[in-house]
């Protein structure tokens, strides 16, 4: 087991406290921060006890480095379920459009807590924590691997440049994206690969873009 580890639980019973501390960790700390959040306002919303927490974590920084791990495991589940619903079977512009509205969505996941502990734990000038630099590693590989199986509708004389240069887009801009404005953005990535002839979803299909995650 790892250092950010928490000591496991043997039983279901053990297990569900361990989610439940972990569930009330990241909301108290999202909403109040690391110092406005002890110990005990976690276990009183966990429902849980002081000794139930201290069974599982040595104190706060060790609670912090779990939940810094937790997350981002988390962002890769929600990823790999998406591409496993059929993302990649869709037409490049859709896939440009669904990409771009799931890197918006994990750049949500636990977004204040997120940034609340890394801070805590890395200072605020320190880069990405292992876990996320793994994590984007992850999503960088698969978005190029999806694109550019679409390779024979890309249209641009470098394929391989195209798609680097959209996913650099949407990973820079994933904590920006508003809907007012991320259609315009994704017909441009479009248009960036494949040309005027595909930029745009077919109007006799009616499709929204936020469709694919209902």
């Amino acid at each position: 087991m790892g250092e950010a580890a928490a000591r496991s639980p043997k039983q279901h019973r053990s297990r569900r406290t361990l989610q439940r501390i972990t569930r009330a960790a990241l909301e108290l700390v999202g909403q109040n921060g690391v110092e406005g959040t002890t110990v005990g306002a976690i276990t009183r919303r966990a429902g849980s006890s002081v000794g139930s927490f201290y069974a599982r974590f040595d104190g706060k920084g060790d609670l912090l480095r779990y939940l810094d791990e937790r997350i981002w495991e988390t962002v890769e589940q929600q990823w790999s379920e998406t591409l496993a619903g059929g993302l990649s079977e869709r037409p490049i512009n859709e896939l440009v459009r669904g990409l771009a509205r799931l890197y918006a969505d994990l750049d949500l996941v636990h977004r204040g807590a997120r940034d609340a502990i890394g801070q805590a734990l890395r200072g605020p000038r320190a880069g990405p924590s292992d876990a996320a630099l793994r994590t984007r590693a992850l999503v960088w590989e698969d978005s190029q691997r999806l694109l550019l199986a679409k390779r024979g509708a890309i249209v641009h004389a470098d394929p391989e440049l195209a798609v680097e240069t959209v996913c650099r887009t949407l990973e820079s801009a994933a904590s920006l994206f508003e809907s007012v404005f991320l259609e315009d953005l994704c017909t441009a990535l479009v248009v960036h690969l494949v040309g005027d002839r595909d930029s745009s979803l077919p109007s006799e299909a009616n499709v929204e873009f936020f469709d694919i995650w209902s």
